[in-house]
């Protein structure tokens, strides 16, 4: 079944499974969870069921979600140092390998999507380690993004939290500043991304590769990602067309730059043959280039501008109309 249909059905059919928490670790209360140090998560309010949110539900616990951060550095580019986000109090040891005197890249998937099975953060990751010389921290939440979608957005906030205790704890134990990190999401990642900064004030940058738009499409700033959440905020969109019509995207403005290559649908070569695309991908990349072309290209985009030699040129529009008329004056 392809991301979108499992996206679609997730949205009409949630099963909701009651667990035991022990009480120490969280406490439950009418429209919130609390998780201990990440503080409390409301249902209510911005977040609350509406129109654009038919089903809303509390995000999992950090011991559920098994979040895991991983560090790479020029010096160690294959063999990570791993560190589970329910320990990052010991980030200052675990991360033994960071570098101080570094920008720190962090690059955060999204639903459905497995570091240790698709290869697009470690092929990110080794285009920015060829580049420049950072601390590159790959976030896995793969525990936590699984159907339903209504769960796994729920879950988003959750990983933000951590991401974000994560680098005050950098902050504090290793002397770098907020404006040092730049947070890199795809599809939910984004949100993630964004849930993140609105923690870290003067956290210098997030980039959103095509943020997902179901559940996130017109709703309030505080559920997406908007321009706040960093010093500097871009975002490329790629797959923008309604969830009606198979787009995973948001086609809102959410960012301070928001680029829109080739009005943000219909990416050329999302046409090609499965088994073309299999072939030039591997079978589990290539399944995802078959399914999910247009919300992967952002991906593309984003990790062949860190070093061509042919720069991508941005024109600035106020809207596609704009574009469409104006297209023959560039």
């Amino acid at each position: 079944m392809s991301p979108w249909a499992v996206v679609i059905l997730s949205l009409v059919l949630t099963t909701i499974e009651a667990k035991s928490i022990e009480a120490d670790e969280t406490r439950e209360k009418r429209g919130s969870v609390c998780y201990g140090s990440l503080g409390c998560f409301a249902t209510e309010g911005p977040f609350g069921v509406s129109l654009k949110r038919p089903i809303v539900l509390n995000p999992q616990s950090p011991q559920q979600i098994r979040t895991l951060f991983k560090l790479y550095t020029r010096e160690y580019k294959t063999v990570p140092q791993d560190l589970p986000a329910i320990h990052t109090s010991n980030a200052s040891t675990t991360f033994s390998h960071f570098k101080t005197k570094t920008k720190t890249k962090i690059l955060i998937h999204g639903f459905l999507d497995n570091p240790d099975i698709s290869s697009w953060q470690k092929n990110l990751k080794d285009e920015l380690l060829k580049q420049g010389d950072y601390n590159v921290i790959l976030v896995d939440w793969s525990k936590g993004n699984l159907p339903p979608y209504t769960q796994a957005t729920a879950n988003t906030r959750v990983v933000g939290a951590q991401i974000a205790e994560l680098i005050k704890q950098l902050i504090k134990t290793k002397g770098v500043t907020a404006a040092d990190f730049h947070l890199i999401g795809h599809s939910l990642g984004s949100h993630i991304s964004g849930y993140a900064g609105e923690r870290v004030p003067g956290l210098g940058r997030i980039t959103g590769l095509d943020p997902a738009g179901p559940y996130f499409e017109n709703t309030d700033h505080t559920v997406r990602l908007d321009p706040t959440d960093a010093v500097f905020v871009d975002a490329i969109h790629t797959d923008s067309e309604s969830l009606i019509q198979f787009g995973l995207g948001l086609k809102q403005p959410v960012a301070d730059l928001d680029f829109f290559p080739n009005l943000g649908r219909d990416q050329p070569g999302c046409t090609r043959n499965p088994f073309t695309q299999i072939s030039d991908w591997g079978l589990i990349q290539g399944t995802s280039e078959v399914v999910a072309c247009n919300h992967f290209r952002a991906i593309h985009f984003f990790t062949e501008s860190i070093s061509t030699r042919c720069p991508f040129m941005g024109y600035a529009c106020n809207s596609e109309e704009d574009f469409t008329v104006n297209i023959h004056l560039v």
